[in-house]
């Protein structure tokens, strides 16, 4: 198994593909911190105007941690899409290319060959959150110094410095299980697709769905909403509140859970009865 996922690396790292969502997230990063190095006291000050006359704030307030929450806020609208490009290709993709039948003439199970591309696509997702924190926390400390971190949620949380990296890596750490997710989806469209883009085109469409529902404060949609994992992709913010709610973020966790092993499951039993035609 483990050579499999290491030949599926190859393979993957092998094609522009890959490369794609490294750059992309480098970009959007480097945009946001040089945008909030030059204006990031204006935008600030703007957010927290209403603020001035209750509170006195002091300190470096934009630095790299605050930075760095306002960079996952926005990315983890573009990361899912970065993530379905790519597992949305780990099984369609070799049938657009025909090569399907030569893979499984090799001495391998389609349960062992189907892991092996669940694995690296997971893999593959894993290393965009990492790049993501490794960019956010690492590259930051070139335009901004520590500090104290403020959070606008549904309260204003000004957490201590050192009180804030670890909220940090239990934060990527949940967002990377949220990913999976998105990859589970793609990679379901992929077992059933022909061509590599109806799966991005699929889990695009399905997120988006399920995240108007989720978001969209109608009763009918009420008894539903718990049961789509679009309602806690966002939940990382969760452990930047004060005090932390491990009951939410426990629930959270457990949904996004079942919703990987169901998208595994159900792409798992239609590869086994798939029908290889190229």
């Amino acid at each position: 198994m483990l050579t499999l996922i290491r030949l599926e690396l190859l393979k993957l790292f092998s094609r522009g593909i890959a490369y794609i969502g490294f750059a992309a997230i480098f970009l959007i990063v480097i945009i946001v911190q040089v945008g909030m190095f030059v204006e990031g006291e204006k935008l600030l000050n703007f957010l927290i105007q209403n603020l001035s006359g209750l509170f006195e704030l002091q300190g470096n307030l934009i630095n790299i941690y605050t930075v760095s929450y306002i960079i996952l806020n926005s990315l983890w609208i573009h990361i899912p899409i970065l993530v379905t490009i790519v597992a949305g290709d780990m099984i369609s993709g070799e049938a657009q290319r025909g090569t399907f039948r030569l893979l499984l003439t090799r001495p391998v199970s389609r349960t062992q060959l189907l892991t092996a591309k669940f694995i690296t696509a997971q893999l593959y997702t894993s290393m965009l959150v990492i790049w993501l924190l490794l960019l956010s926390l690492g590259m930051g400390r070139f335009f901004f110094d520590t500090g104290d971190m403020i959070v606008l949620l549904s309260s204003i949380n000004i957490i201590d410095q050192s009180d804030v990296l670890w909220r940090f890596l239990l934060a990527f750490a949940y967002g990377m299980l949220s990913q999976w997710v998105v990859g589970a989806l793609a990679f379901l469209f992929s077992v059933r697709a022909s061509n590599s883009l109806t799966p991005v085109i699929g889990a695009m469409s399905v997120i988006i769905l399920f995240s108007i529902i989720s978001n969209f404060s109608v009763g009918v949609f009420e008894p539903i909403k718990p049961y789509l994992f679009t309602s806690y992709l966002t939940d990382w913010q969760l452990f930047f509140d004060m005090p932390l709610q491990f009951d939410r973020i426990s629930k959270a966790s457990g949904v996004l859970l079942v919703h990987l092993v169901v998208f595994f499951a159900l792409s798992f039993f239609h590869f086994k009865y798939k029908d290889i035609n190229s």
